[in-house]
């Protein structure tokens, strides 16, 4: 019987050297082929943990967007602002999503080619960060910063933050537009600060 740690272990070899195929090979031209070889794993290895390229591209992209979430808890805290907190928290998101569409040009070109392939992507990773905008909004709550809301409304407050800043983030992704958001990362969030109070 194969213990857990080393089915994870496979699990993560895979993932690793998927990174690396996408990077060099963008998402289209990559086969399962491709991913057995890089990984030195076999196929039937492979078909194992995943059923198709679409599966193992699902758990790079997870990896990298909770490596990239992990960078943006480190700048929030309960003790900054509303303000700080959001413009960090997008600072860091948007430089972090800069260095990724940087590693993964011919991902980002293949996604230029077909935009439904990120927005599904991303609509699939996108419960965590909900998760931590809500937090910030609670917090806001906690310092009597912003106005007291239903646990309802802070949860769609933050899916509503989600879902716009995405719009932007795609842009940014691919099509390299609005080179000086992150500028006007504090403006955005004095706004939606003076339309909470």
């Amino acid at each position: 019987m194969i213990k857990a740690e080393a089915i994870d272990k496979v699990r993560e070899d895979i993932i690793t050297a998927a990174e690396e195929v996408f990077q060099k090979y963008g998402y289209l031209r990559v086969s399962m082929q491709d991913i057995s070889k890089a990984s030195g794993k076999g196929r039937s290895t492979l078909y194992y943990y995943f059923r198709n390229k679409m599966e193992v591209f699902d758990a790079v992209s997870h990896r990298l967007f909770g490596q990239l979430l992990k960078e943006c808890q480190k700048v929030i805290s309960p003790d900054a602002t509303f303000v700080v907190n959001i413009e960090r928290y997008y600072s860091v998101k948007l430089r972090n999503l800069k260095k990724i569409v940087s590693s993964y040009e011919l991902v980002t070109e293949d996604f230029r080619q077909d935009p439904s392939l990120l927005a599904a992507k991303t609509h699939k990773l996108q419960d965590n960060e909900i998760a931590i905008l809500n937090n910030i909004i609670q917090w806001a709550q906690a310092n009597n910063e912003i106005a007291q809301l239903s646990t309802e409304d802070s949860t769609f407050l933050a899916e509503i933050f989600v879902t716009a800043f995405k719009s932007y983030e795609q842009e940014i992704v691919l099509y390299n537009k609005l080179q000086n958001f992150e500028e006007k990362i504090n403006w955005l969030a004095q706004i939606l600060h003076k339309g909470l109070t």
